[in-house]
């Protein structure tokens, strides 16, 4: 492991952790990196190293007429095994190219921070979404909380960077899935 990140795992593991991973922002990183994180694997090599809380997952549901309904449901049925999911409904937009699935679930991972910050001490966002940068501001600034951000290294926003924050990458070895799954 690196030792960086065994660094700042050391520096947050007597804290009560939530864990909240934004799937539809790492869906795209994994494929773009070419290696796909096993969410189990990940789950447990925090949980070796952290008092863990809680880990939820959130992803957005393909239309049952969708051809990524059946894989998405197996992989959720999954994931359930191990994570509380949390789910919505896939976005479809049409455009002049043809349809745009969206599935950001920002604003439920967001609220779940907020629903759950006085039982923890450190906020822990599997995601490299800009995005989060109003709720990191609030963690620390408003709530006086520790917040630490996960994603693979080409996918983590510059201002996430300034934060504590841990490459996926850099722990591959003990995360990775051996075989792509199907969503």
């Amino acid at each position: 492991m690196d030792k960086n990140i065994g660094k700042v795992l050391k520096n947050i593991s007597k804290f009560k952790i939530g864990v909240f991973v934004d799937n539809s922002n790492l869906y795209h990183a994994q494929k773009d990196a070419g290696w796909w994180i096993d969410w189990k694997k990940l789950k447990t090599f925090l949980q070796k190293r952290l008092n863990i809380s809680f880990y939820n997952f959130y992803i957005a549901l393909p239309d049952r007429s969708d051809a990524d309904y059946k894989s998405t449901k197996a992989f959720v049925s999954q994931l359930k095994k191990f994570s509380v999911i949390k789910t919505k409904p896939m976005k479809y937009i049409k455009t002049q190219a043809g349809v745009l699935r969206k599935g950001d679930v920002d604003v439920e991972i967001v609220l779940d921070v907020v629903r759950n910050i006085k039982k923890l001490d450190v906020i822990m966002v599997v995601t490299g979404d800009s995005d989060y940068l109003e709720l990191k501001n609030w963690v620390l600034k408003d709530q006086k909380k520790k917040i630490i951000f996960v994603a693979l290294e080409n996918n983590i926003a510059w201002e996430l960077r300034q934060c504590w924050h841990i490459y996926l990458n850099r722990i591959r070895e003990e995360v990775e899935f051996k075989k792509k799954p199907r969503v």
